[in-house]
């Protein structure tokens, strides 16, 4: 990036949040209510009567639809069409590629709803305040429906409910069922090699003093403050470059596998029953000496044993490759045939939701736990 783009941005900046006005009240957390926090309805459903069931993205994510004109880098996970049938990456039938919110508006008396909190999910969900939001949003929705609220999450969107429960702990008694997807609970490991990454980048520069103490920061700054007010279209670098930013901010630091944030989390409140699905890719060639070598990966950004922790019922869908043994199978590896994550495939933690097993598991984990 020339130097002179670096001071374009720093001179457009955003320096303080934006004056905008909050569709909620904070709970008495004393944690200042997210600006920009919205919720949005989806079903033509009549509320009244309505079974609820609210999407929570997670971060650098969104819940809203794209809209001409407006940069967005976001995606939202739930409207993803589906693409595989299972965890083979098999592509799914013709006719099948209807997303889970598409399906979930198809059932009669559901209410869909989403909670949107893009221009904020580049901040910590404990401290940034839209966990007071989602707690408020939670509350009005059930009002409006006479009834309890299912609540369907993906990864940083988990904890923000964790969060919600704590702040206000009567609000489990409005919620019904609660779906995690990928919520890293024991925070990500991936988010630790960002970390390693960002220093290796340093030591690289370190020949080039201005680049190492003032290019690279000043980026660094600039990215990040965009992003803490606008987590859907701010910083408009490459997504890659994006996220490694990201992934030294706020949210990234603290999902860090070991961080204090993630060692602080909030547990479910008890006798609220936790349905978490994790996805979990499996990579394995023969060895020479007999032996097979296995690759867990989770779902690329979350381990397994992170998605499922704390959950009262868990299910696990596993994406297994089998690759050949020796040069062929490294081959594969090497010239992207085999797509396991975090390089895609019917696993990966953003593309989840595009796993008609994955969309399957949701919807009858919404039908709440089997009768013992």
């Amino acid at each position: 990036m020339a130097l002179s783009t670096v001071v374009m941005l720093a001179a457009t900046a955003t320096l303080a949040p934006a004056a905008a006005s909050s569709a909620f009240a904070p709970a008495g957390s004393g944690v200042a209510a997210a600006l920009g926090d919205r919720v949005v309805r989806f079903s033509q459903e009549s509320e009244q009567d309505s079974r609820a069931v609210l999407l929570v993205h997670g971060w650098l994510s969104t819940v809203l639809p794209a809209s001409d004109g407006q940069r967005s880098y976001a995606r939202s996970p739930f409207s993803r069409p589906v693409q595989w049938r299972d965890g083979s990456g098999a592509p799914v039938a013709r006719g099948m590629t209807a997303s889970l919110q598409e399906r979930l508006e198809a059932q009669p008396g559901v209410a869909v709803y989403a909670f949107d909190y893009s221009a904020n999910s580049a901040g910590w969900v404990g401290s940034n305040g839209s966990a007071d939001n989602l707690a408020a949003a939670i509350r009005s929705i059930a009002d409006s429906v006479h009834g309890p609220v299912d609540i369907v999450t993906h990864s940083m969107g988990g904890l923000a409910l964790r969060y919600a429960l704590r702040d206000d702990p009567g609000i489990a008694a409005l919620i019904g069922e609660v779906v995690t997807v990928a919520a890293p609970s024991q925070g990500s490991d991936i988010a630790n090699v960002a970390v390693d990454i960002a220093a290796a980048i340093r030591a690289t520069m370190s020949t080039v003093p201005v680049l190492q103490n003032l290019v690279l920061p000043w980026i660094g700054a600039v990215c990040n403050n965009q992003l803490a007010t606008d987590a859907r279209g701010g910083c408009d670098l490459p997504p890659i470059i994006r996220t490694g930013i990201a992934a030294l901010g706020p949210a990234g630091t603290a999902l860090r596998a070991g961080s204090a944030d993630i060692a602080g989390l909030p547990d479910w409140p008890a006798g609220l029953h936790v349905h978490a699905i994790a996805g979990s890719a499996v990579v394995t060639m023969p060895l020479p000496t007999g032996r097979i070598a296995e690759a867990r990966l989770g779902d690329g950004l979350v381990a397994e044993d992170s998605a499922l922790a704390g959950a009262s019922e868990t299910t696990v869908i596993t994406c297994r490759t089998d690759l050949p043994p020796g040069t062929a199978g490294i081959g594969m590896v090497l010239s992207g045939q085999v797509a396991a994550p975090p390089f895609g495939g019917a696993c990966g933690h953003d593309a989840i939701f595009s796993n008609l097993e994955v969309v399957d598991a949701v919807l009858a984990a919404l039908r709440g736990p089997a009768p013992t």
